[in-house]
């Protein structure tokens, strides 16, 4: 594991390990998603749900779902 070969990792703080993880998916995808991308995601996925809203789970439905997971 990666903590083993830079023991520092583990005394970071959440917010710290939040942050390197952030910069790191930053540096490994280029850059971080801007409007533009953002926008035209939630596009195609609005016009997936319209094309098939049978497919779509109500915010409860995912909730108890994620609960089950644990």
């Amino acid at each position: 594991m990666l903590t083993e070969t830079i023991p520092q990792l583990k005394s970071l703080s959440l917010a710290k390990k939040r942050r390197l993880i952030s910069e790191l998916l930053d540096e490994v995808y280029g850059a971080p998603v801007t409007e533009p991308e953002l926008a035209n995601a939630l596009g195609e996925r609005l016009a997936k749900f319209r094309a098939n809203p049978a497919t779509a789970r109500s915010w409860s439905e995912v909730k108890a779902r994620l609960r089950a997971r644990r």
